[in-house]
């Protein structure tokens, strides 16, 4: 009887532990690593701080005109809230008085992008390079495209000579893919929103 109680004893430690075993197991895989929605929450807190400490007046209605968008003193970036393009912020600094983009023609543009703490991630061509970058412009980049759908309807906004400023949150920029759509390889965990200074330069 003894012996059997000391069995029933030993088997209820070993249970005890396995489940304290279990628990500290789940918290340490919390701890480990962010999930998707924790980057996507740090993400809108990352954006929400810039454009408080950027001075940015933010819109859901489109302003029209072709000089820059301002609210009073505030540069006005317009939000897209539905479709493909929800969550893109989009600020005309000039709209330019050339040729307007069609799909499947070559844009050749200079950009620069940034993080939104203000590191600069790529210059890939600035507003005095000699040398614009191109691209086709297509009806809805594939996936892995150099330049995404955000990116491409920024250009499609604006007429050759313009210029115009956006944000480009990370699921717009990058998808769920570890390759930046503008050209820079990214480590999977570098779940950041862009900031884009973007010049067209001509179309053919």
């Amino acid at each position: 009887m003894n012996m059997i109680n000391k069995m029933n004893r030993f088997k209820e430690v070993k249970r005890g532990l396995l489940i304290l075993a279990c628990v500290l197991s789940l918290f340490s895989c919390k701890d480990s690593g962010k999930t998707y929605s924790d980057w996507l929450e740090e993400e809108e807190d990352a954006i929400e701080s810039f454009i408080k400490g950027k001075n940015i007046s933010v819109t859901t209605s489109l302003p029209t005109g072709t000089s820059e968008w301002m609210d009073g003193q505030k540069r006005l970036f317009y939000k897209y809230e539905t479709g493909d393009l929800s969550g893109l912020y989009y600020h005309q600094v000039e709209l330019g008085t050339g040729r307007e983009p069609e799909t499947n023609w070559r844009a050749y543009v200079r950009y620069k992008g940034y993080t939104l703490d203000g590191t600069l991630i790529y210059d890939c061509t600035s507003a005095v390079s000699p040398d614009p970058l191109s691209f086709t412009l297509v009806q809805k980049p594939s996936t892995g495209y150099s330049y995404g759908m955000a990116f491409q309807n920024a250009v499609r906004n604006l007429r050759v000579g313009g210029h115009c400023q956006i944000i480009i949150p990370f699921g717009l920029a990058n998808g769920s893919l570890t390759t930046v759509k503008g050209g820079k390889r990214s480590d999977a965990e570098e779940h950041r929103p862009m900031y884009y200074d973007i010049w067209l330069v001509g179309l053919e």
